[in-house]
């Protein structure tokens, strides 16, 4: 378990019936949660070998939409690797919420 991305949720009040599955999430994709970490302590993507799925980095994902900003980036990065086809539609589509 990432000690520094646990602490990011805890800090911002991640009820933990969710904590548990983020961290799940993170700890199958230890490139991301490496970056992820990054992002958490520097406050800024990584440009230079950032991790690409699909074509997508955090940082061109977190340009794409509001929802994307941080976090939302790399669970996107581990739903594009994950479920690519799902996760190419909802960006397509833009994001739109229902």
């Amino acid at each position: 378990m990432n000690s520094v991305i646990e602490k990011y949720y805890t800090d911002n009040n991640i009820p933990n019936i969710l904590l548990s599955g983020k961290l799940k999430k993170f700890e199958k994709h230890n490139d991301i949660a490496s970056e992820f970490e990054y992002w958490i302590t520097n406050h800024t993507y990584k440009g230079k070998n950032a991790v690409s799925v699909e074509g997508y980095t955090a940082e061109r994902l977190s340009e794409l939409s509001d929802y994307l900003k941080g976090e939302g980036a790399f669970l996107m990065l581990i739903e594009l690797r994950e479920n690519p086809t799902k996760a190419l539609i909802t960006i397509s589509k833009g994001f739109k919420r229902k």
